[in-house]
């Protein structure tokens, strides 16, 4: 599948992603946006992919909504609802990916862009990147691209409530005291630092991560007994499985496992 504004590569179970539109700082388009869909529903049809790694071209991870694109739907209703849908659509598909997603943040991370990196389940950051909620400097809501939903959920109310109204930027050895990244580390050992925790969850077991990751998230909106008894029926899923009895196996005879995803 070819695309103009993303790039998708896959090699030993690791899928990358990145937003390719480097001379624009990658900046988000309705286009990129669809691309994006499009790309993500691919991958969760996949039968390869272990992992997903997003990740921006050039200096940048991204400049959050592209600015021309904004003049172009000025005014007009239909497009301006298109434009602001497209990337809620992108983060609910992230978050119901059936494999880990990492994003790499290789650089400075602006509004709706923070939004994608939100959606994924762990977020590496170079710890001199700016990332800013820069919504309301541009007479914007803060309820874009997932990011009223999603930031309180990381950071708490009272700092998301800082953040989104203030627009103010931090750097990534912020972001990572506070919650919002996982990993804030010097340019030079980002890399290292990803291809540890992709590689771990690319030779992790298939089954548990998916079935891990949809339990946390639909959890925080169901009641305690409903999950409780979700929790029961995927443990059951994955102590029948054949995952599950190679981890055993691998334990008893001291070596690392080779799960297969069934």
């Amino acid at each position: 599948m070819t695309f103009e504004t993303i790039k998708v590569e896959e090699a030993d179970g690791i899928a990358i992603l990145t937003l390719n539109r480097p001379e624009k700082l990658n900046a988000l388009s309705v286009l990129m946006g669809e691309e994006l869909c499009a790309a993500l529903e691919s991958l969760a049809r996949s039968g390869s992919a272990r992992v997903l790694v997003v990740t921006g071209a050039g200096r940048m991870f991204s400049a959050g909504g592209d600015l021309s694109s904004m003049d172009q739907v000025a005014g007009d209703a239909a497009s301006i609802g298109r434009s602001v849908r497209i990337y809620c659509e992108v983060g609910r598909r992230l978050r119901e990916l059936p494999l880990p997603a990492v994003a790499k943040l290789n650089g400075d991370a602006f509004g709706g862009s923070l939004g994608i990196a939100m959606a994924c389940d762990l977020r590496v950051a170079r710890d001199d990147a700016r990332l800013g909620f820069v919504f309301t400097r541009v007479g914007l809501s803060g309820a874009d691209a997932g990011v009223s939903y999603l930031l309180p959920r990381l950071v708490g109310v009272a700092k998301a409530v800082e953040l989104l109204f203030l627009g103010e930027t931090i750097l990534g050895a912020e972001a990572e005291r506070i919650g919002l990244v996982h990993r804030a580390v010097p340019a030079a050992h980002l890399d290292q630092v990803t291809d540890g925790i992709v590689g771990r969850l690319a030779a992790g077991p298939p089954l548990a991560l998916r079935h891990t990751k949809r339990a946390l998230y639909e959890g925080l909106t169901r009641d305690i007994a409903t999950d409780f008894e979700y929790e029961a029926y995927v443990q059951s899923l994955c102590f029948q499985s054949e995952d599950h009895r190679e981890g055993l196996r691998a334990l008893r005879e001291k070596r690392a496992p080779v799960f297969k995803g069934r």
